[in-house]
């Protein structure tokens, strides 16, 4: 059943929205945007710098995964020291300025170590920006404030991809360089000045803030005291490792992760396979499935706060999405295989909303920043494994539909394995 909010609840409800969660959901939309752009940069790119299907697979994929998962955990460990406000700021400030630098490449060997050194900065924001969004917003507003953060990535790609690809056809010049070159250049410089604001925006403890009444401080205090009895379990640091319920929500992550990986880095080449086009005609299409993640992620996440029911809302998103994006492929091209596209987008946005709000319920307040780290370690090796296998099955096939069938099939395991974390996990709703 839903609860009612008394006033003061819900001021800090959309005070930390407005304050934490807005900020952050920004800097992960640049995050995603500077990761994700060498998508339509590889229309001209791939050609410019001799970069087959395998080598952009390979550097899109494994050389940015190796360097964003290598560091998660002392990235993890150094934020505690250093601040969380400092560490997030700094991390911005370095993606960018790697991202910018993309724009000077000449051959794949630049693109490998650009990408790999672009995956080590991201790592070091990704677990800065989660520990804030979760250790901070009381856990009944948990799917909705982490999935308000989680929806910059569709954002990214519903207004990115068509941004990225004007970027590239636009008569603008900077220093001669070529359509994408610019594109990556521009994008990374925004980035660094994001991460300068960054420094001034965000705080280290949330009971400081000067935007709190000292009402709404006692109720932040409060509710993390209350979340952490609620925490029951053993003692000592790391007990979570023993917990099946928390290795199934990695493996949940995994399959995921999975599947957006593949939408993300390998939509415009679809796209500009069956359908042609120029940079920017390519890119407002493949934006289209992600309006429908992004509208998942909103309704989903709000319908499971609303009943506080977590694994149907999981499940039941991720089968919508496995099920329909393998209909919009076997479909004629027309306007179904746009609905059942928004219809899959609409599932893999509604499991990912809601996500986060489970493993983080089985951590103990102390293996918070920890849990999520090996959470997002886990799911990202999807993303390492995932990319540049599919560039390896499209060399050799010479189309995308075996990784068509491979990508609803790990999303289909994502929903069963749904099923399993029910069972197994305690009680946390």
């Amino acid at each position: 059943m839903a609860a009612v909010l008394q006033p003061v609840e819900r001021r800090l409800r959309d005070k930390i929205f407005w304050r934490l969660i807005a900020p952050l959901t920004f800097l992960i939309f640049m995050s995603s945007l500077d990761r994700s752009n060498i998508a339509i940069a590889a229309l001209e790119m791939n050609q410019e710098i001799g970069l087959s299907p395998e080598m952009y697979g390979r550097g899109a994929g494994l050389f940015f995964f190796l360097g964003y998962i290598a560091l998660q955990y002392p990235h993890t460990a150094l934020l505690r020291r250093i601040h969380a406000r400092r560490w997030v700021a700094g991390s911005v400030v370095v993606w960018g300025a790697v991202a910018a630098m993309m724009a000077f490449i000449r051959t794949p060997e630049h693109f490998y170590i650009l990408r790999f050194l672009l995956g080590i900065a991201e790592g070091g924001f990704a677990p800065g920006a989660a520990y804030l969004a979760a250790l901070w917003m009381p856990r009944r507003f948990r799917a909705s404030a982490i999935s308000g953060t989680m929806l910059a990535i569709p954002i990214s790609q519903v207004i990115g991809a068509p941004l990225s690809g004007w970027l590239m056809t636009s008569d603008l010049q900077l220093f001669s360089l070529s359509g994408w070159r610019f594109m990556v250049f521009v994008e990374g410089l925004v980035t660094v000045a994001c991460g300068v604001v960054a420094f001034y925006v965000f705080i280290d403890r949330l009971e400081a803030a000067p935007w709190l009444s000292d009402e709404e401080k006692a109720l932040v205090v409060a509710e993390a005291a209350g979340d952490q009895a609620e925490r029951s379990g053993p003692a000592g640091r790391l007990t979570f490792l023993r917990s099946g319920a928390f290795w199934a929500a990695c493996a949940i992550w995994f399959c995921l992760l999975a599947g957006a990986q593949g939408l993300i880095f390998w939509m415009a080449q679809v796209v500009k396979q069956v359908a042609g086009g120029n940079p920017l005609q390519i890119g407002l299409i493949s934006a289209l499935p992600w309006i429908g993640v992004a509208a998942g992620m909103i309704f989903n996440a709000w319908s499971s706060d609303r009943t506080q029911e977590r694994h149907l809302h999981l499940g039941a998103a991720a089968a919508l999405g496995g099920v329909c994006l393998l209909g919009a492929f076997l479909v004629e091209p027309g306007w179904q295989a746009v609905v059942l596209l928004l219809l899959g987008g609409l599932g893999l946005g509604g499991a990912q909303g809601v996500f986060w709000a489970i493993p983080v319920s089985l951590l103990r307040r102390e293996d918070t920043g920890p849990g999520i780290t090996v959470v997002n370690m886990v799911g990202n090796t999807a993303g390492m494994i995932m990319t540049p296998l599919i560039g390896i099955i499209r060399q050799q096939t010479g189309d995308f539909s075996a990784t068509i069938y491979l990508l609803c099939a790990i999303i289909a395991i994502a929903a069963a394995l749904v099923l399993g974390l029910r069972a197994a996990a305690r009680p946390a709703n």
